[in-house]
């Protein structure tokens, strides 16, 4: 948790996966508002000055869960191969 008590987008993610989402739930997650608005403040920071080394590890964070989700996405959304 970052010091505000407030979950990581990394957490978020784990949590929202050990739920166990349907493949539609997969496919319309969305980091919750208060990740959201972090996410902004920390663009905000970045064009106006430089990041501290944690918030830059946070933004990365961000970078790497919207990755993440955009293959398991693209691996749902993909025809499934016939077995052999």
């Amino acid at each position: 948790m970052t010091e505000l008590d407030v979950p990581t987008v990394v957490e978020e993610l784990a949590d929202f996966f050990a739920a166990q989402p349907s493949k539609e739930a997969i496919l319309n997650f969305r980091p919750s508002p208060a990740a959201q608005r972090r996410l902004q403040e920390l663009l905000d920071r970045n064009q106006r000055a430089r990041l501290t080394e944690d918030e830059e590890q946070e933004l990365n964070d961000f970078r790497q869960v919207e990755l993440l989700m955009q293959l398991i996405r693209a691996r749902l959304r993909a025809p499934k191969k016939q077995s052999a």
